[in-house]
């Protein structure tokens, strides 16, 4: 990511004076000084390759014979996706909206809201996802002009252009600038603002409505209903969540383990639950409330000695239960 400030009446003045330009060079000038580039010139300034597709179209699907549209969407919006006129990011999964935002912020940026996914913006993610080659260079330039060409546009780039007067040695210490916004950075904000937060304990995102905390805030006592909304929240961000942990795998097996866990937990209650009910019984025993016949008895010596034991852990639980009384 290039950390520049921008400047907003050189970035006005770079827009307005767009010249002469082919499709793949562009004119302009800033402070009187001209200024004549192509996709090669601005690789080398921005220290990116400039090879790959050079194709371009500002409202249409790309034709050429290696591209299939068809295959875009489906590749994007899976097998069963329709090819339609306008494409959403709510019906991309997250590891796509979050390319999808990268695109429509960094590669060709855009105002307004992050909804509809155009035809380039599918066409430029999905050489991304199959990682074939496309021309990045080349692409800021036609949007470039896209944005001159239309009225009130939101003026983008702005850290590029600084870096262009840069090299350029355009004189900038007199010029009013502001450092770059959060929203121009990408990162766990850029998630937050998508509608995503992140399951504590699994480290996945997941979308913001659902309930991840619910395994922590419940009352231990609903074991039950604890377990099963515990593998159903993390089944769910095992499905939205693919590529924000290390691999699948180890996010699969952090789900086991805690469905492992939980198992282990309701184990110890239970136990803890038969102690208690065999103390009872002893007690009512020694009352002359019941007879022998009515103590639960436990099956070995061993258990006996658990549930001495417990007897003595359980005191400070009495005292609790008789203070909320």
């Amino acid at each position: 990511m290039i950390n520049l400030p921008y400047y907003p009446d050189l970035m006005k003045e770079f827009y307005a004076n767009f010249g002469f330009s082919t499709s793949v060079t562009l004119s302009t000038s800033v402070n009187g000084k001209p200024i004549m580039m192509n996709y090669a010139t601005l690789a080398s300034i921005l220290d990116i390759p400039c090879d790959g597709t050079k194709s371009w179209s500002n409202r249409n699907w790309i034709e050429e014979y290696n591209f299939s549209k068809e295959e875009c969407v489906h590749s994007l919006f899976g097998e069963h996706a329709q090819l339609v006129d306008k494409m959403y990011s709510r019906n991309l999964t997250l590891d796509y909206r979050f390319l999808h935002r990268v695109v429509a912020t960094h590669i060709l940026p855009k105002s307004g809201g992050f909804d509809e996914v155009t035809h380039m913006e599918a066409y430029t993610m999905f050489h991304i996802i199959t990682g074939r080659r496309i021309n990045i260079p080349l692409l800021v330039l036609n949007h470039m002009k896209a944005i001159h060409s239309r009225e009130n546009a939101r003026l983008a780039y702005g850290n590029i252009v600084t870096k262009i007067l840069l090299h350029l040695c355009i004189e900038l210490d007199e010029e009013v600038h502001h450092a770059l916004q959060m929203c121009d950075k990408l990162g766990k904000g850029t998630l937050g603002r998508m509608g995503f937060k992140k399951h504590k304990r699994l480290g996945t995102w997941i979308p913001r409505d659902e309930d991840s905390d619910r395994i922590d805030e419940e009352n231990e006592g609903d074991e039950d209903t604890e377990a099963a909304q515990d593998q159903e929240g993390m089944a769910s961000a095992v499905e939205s969540s693919r590529v924000f942990t290390s691999s699948q795998f180890e996010q699969i097996m952090q789900a086991i383990h805690g469905i492992e866990s939980n198992q282990r937990n309701i184990a110890k209650e239970l136990k803890s639950i038969k102690s208690k009910q065999s103390r009872l019984e002893r007690k009512l025993f020694e009352k002359g409330l019941i007879g022998n016949e009515g103590i639960t008895h436990s099956s070995s010596p061993e258990d006996e000695v658990k549930d001495h034991n417990t007897d003595i852990e359980d005191l400070g639980d009495d005292d609790d239960d008789r203070m909320e009384d």
